[in-house]
């Protein structure tokens, strides 16, 4: 499959991080990096050389709801940064400037035969030899999801849906396809109404609360505020007190820190569920039963 730099979306760049392609970039000086494309993830902060890369890694991906891609070498080491995509899985930055697709000794899979089996294996009574009108095409094609984002259909199945593409994450069973190739949205319509996958359900991140105003987490060890901007600040923690840690490292109790910083949706939701309450003011029954 030929892919345009400018123009990939999130199913295209997880399609090509697990695919024999090679990606180039250009780095901040203008120097052209060539490697492998790969999603970064908490263990590649965890496992890497570069303490300064690994430290500036586990904070992007800690601080904010954007997914990584970067460049890496045969040894895995990451080389460039190559693209990234925001909570909406839109592109904010991208430094790819070509795509090739590596020959291999590998047998050539027949798209349309690997359809009809992904089809029947989801849905073993699917008729996939049955006709299909341009009317009914149509009808399920209005049928399914227009927002991007990860849907769950009712086989079971989870699928990503990002621009004019669909691409399986989960199958029926729970399990990673082995084959995630994508489908366009025609096609998918199509192979979704033989394999009885209607209706799909998104699956979503818990909601934050809405309401300003001051939030703890379950276990009382954080505090948050939500201001009328929507804006989330962590304005208290519990932490070990340094000086008795020096001390005795196993019999350290806890003591309150002043915070105020600015933190992101994703830390907020990690904390969940939050408990909305009035520092130092009595609750009404009110705010006790939305809390």
């Amino acid at each position: 499959m030929k892919y345009n730099p400018k123009k990939l979306t999130y199913g295209d760049a997880l399609r090509i991080a697990t695919a024999n392609m090679t990606v180039t970039v250009e780095d901040e000086n203008g120097q052209h990096v060539t490697g492998k494309l790969k999603h970064l993830g908490p263990n590649d902060a965890l496992a890497g050389d570069n303490l300064a890369l690994c430290d500036l890694i586990l904070l992007a991906l800690i601080t904010t709801s954007n997914e990584y891609f970067v460049v890496r070498d045969d040894d895995g080491r990451i080389l460039c940064p190559a693209i990234r995509f925001d909570h909406d899985l839109n592109v904010t930055w991208n430094t790819i400037i070509s795509i090739e697709e590596n020959p291999d000794d590998g047998v050539e899979l027949d798209l349309a035969d690997w359809k009809a089996t992904l089809v029947k294996v989801e849905t073993p009574t699917a008729d996939v030899d049955k006709p299909t009108t341009d009317t009914q095409a149509e009808e399920w094609e209005k049928q399914l999801p227009k927002a991007n984002g990860f849907y769950k259909a009712a086989t079971g199945s989870v699928w990503l849906h990002a621009g004019d593409t669909w691409t399986p994450i989960l199958d029926h069973h729970g399990n990673v396809p082995p084959h995630a190739l994508q489908q366009t949205t025609e096609a998918f319509a199509v192979s979704s109404g033989h394999s009885k996958r209607f209706p799909f359900e998104r699956l979503s991140e818990k909601p934050l609360p809405t309401r300003p105003g001051f939030y703890r987490n379950k276990d009382k060890t954080s505090v948050y505020y939500l201001d009328s901007y929507g804006v989330w600040k962590l304005i208290a923690y519990m932490c070990p007190d340094f000086d008795l840690q020096l001390k005795d490292l196993w019999d350290c109790p806890s003591v309150p820190v002043l915070s105020g910083e600015v933190v992101s949706e994703k830390k907020v939701r990690n904390d969940m569920p939050l408990h909305y309450y009035k520092l130092g003011l009595k609750q009404s029954k009110e705010d006790k039963e939305n809390s």
